[in-house]
């Protein structure tokens, strides 16, 4: 795991990067519009708490599957090609999504959805890496931070829109924002391709079972089960925790992502100082004080503060694990990142299904302290590792 080398050229990617943030921007934009509308979606198509872990493990396992096959989409057609197109047909799936009204119409639209969302997912990180290289510098978490930033502005809109008169604008809008973010990626694309990636013999397959890259895998699964918990399930919570203030369940969401966005915004000066693996094992132990104090049922307030906690500590966990994935594979950043992926199913896939089924059998919050326990565990074992071997440094500035 070594450092990123600097390159020439730093500026030479400025509207490209622009573009990338958008597209970033525009995913967590439908994602947060998604978790703020959730619960009034789900009330509405008659979904419980264990047939939603159902279906969401069946989205689960199509985002990743698409995370896993969008490495080899991209090594054949090349990123550029592929991202455009992908978010355009994305946001026409979460329009779709945004507008369910029964349980057939909820499981086909989150299938697609899922399998979209990956294809965005993997695409856009890649390339985020592979801009990342070019300039020497780190700038992935501050393109996670558009993420999250977009996903807290979604939250809130979502539920503040599911409570409306006109529902149907939360997938209008989500529509035009992948369709625009696609539509300026491609033509900044046009103006600058950087130089395609060298090609290893685990490019041939668009997969790579390097040990770093499961043990990556299986750090990023239990991340992304946390952020998608914190996202997707805080709304239901808070409605059942106080059904007056419904209109507002997205406040969760909302603090959640705002929390992540600014921290992410920061993580790269962080990474200057501090490696990766360090950083991952004390973001876990934040992230798990936070899903403690959601399942301490204090009340709709501290609930919402837990969810900002849950925000802080899981902001830096994806980019850095990220950008390890993707200096891991001579195939290039795709092709480490979609391997990453396929082996995160080790963790995230089953996760949807235990949450549902707990929250069933228990309580919503009684899943969120069994998932403050998962996290601490893997802090443990992160420590663990980053002790035996030298951590890997983060990328400095040239």
């Amino acid at each position: 795991m070594t450092a990123i080398p600097p390159r020439g050229g730093s500026r030479a990617g400025a509207p490209l990067h622009a573009a990338v943030a958008a597209v970033f921007f525009a995913l967590g934009l439908g994602i947060g519009l998604w978790g703020g509308a959730s619960g009034a979606i789900l009330t509405r198509a008659g979904v419980d708490a264990a047939t939603f872990g159902i279906l969401l493990t069946v989205y689960t396992g199509a985002y990743l599957i698409a995370m896993s096959a969008g490495g080899a989409l991209a090594h054949r057609f090349g990123v550029e090609r592929v991202l455009p197109a992908s978010a355009i047909v994305y946001g026409a799936a979460l329009c779709g999504l945004l507008n369910a009204s029964s349980k057939g119409w909820v499981a086909v639209a989150l299938i697609a959805a899922g399998f979209l969302g990956g294809v965005v997912d993997v695409t856009m990180n890649a390339e985020g890496a592979r801009i990342e290289r070019r300039l020497g510098r780190p700038i992935l978490a501050r393109l996670h931070a558009a993420a999250s930033a977009g996903m807290a502005i979604g939250a809130i809109l979502g539920s503040l829109i599911a409570a409306g008169p006109a529902p149907w604008t939360a997938g209008i809008l989500a529509a035009l924002a992948l369709a625009g973010a696609g539509v300026a990626y491609d033509r900044a694309a046009r103006t600058d391709r950087p130089v395609p990636a060298p090609i290893g013999v685990s490019g041939r397959s668009g997969l790579s079972f390097a040990p770093a890259l499961i043990a990556l895998g299986v750090v990023i699964g239990v991340s992304i089960a946390a952020e998608l918990a914190a996202s997707l399930w805080s709304t239901l919570l808070l409605r059942e925790e106080a059904p007056k203030l419904a209109a507002i369940s997205g406040l969760g969401a909302a603090f959640f992502s705002a929390c992540q966005a600014g921290l992410r915004f920061n993580a790269d000066a962080i990474r200057l100082r501090i490696s990766d693996l360090r950083i991952i094992v004390a973001s876990f132990a934040i992230a798990a004080a936070g899903f403690g104090l959601v399942g301490a049922q204090a009340g709709f307030a501290a609930s919402v503060a837990g969810f900002a906690l849950i925000g802080v500590g899981t902001g830096p966990i994806v980019p850095c694990s990220f950008a390890l994935a993707a200096r891991q594979s001579e195939a290039g950043p795709a092709v480490g990142l979609a391997s990453a992926s396929l082996f995160s199913t080790l963790t995230r896939l089953p996760a949807p299904l235990a949450t549902g089924a707990i929250a069933q059998m228990l309580s919503l919050p009684a899943a969120f302290a069994a998932f403050a326990v998962a996290l601490a565990v893997t802090a443990a074992g992160v420590a663990a590792l980053a002790s035996v071997r030298r951590p890997a440094r983060s990328p400095r500035k040239a």
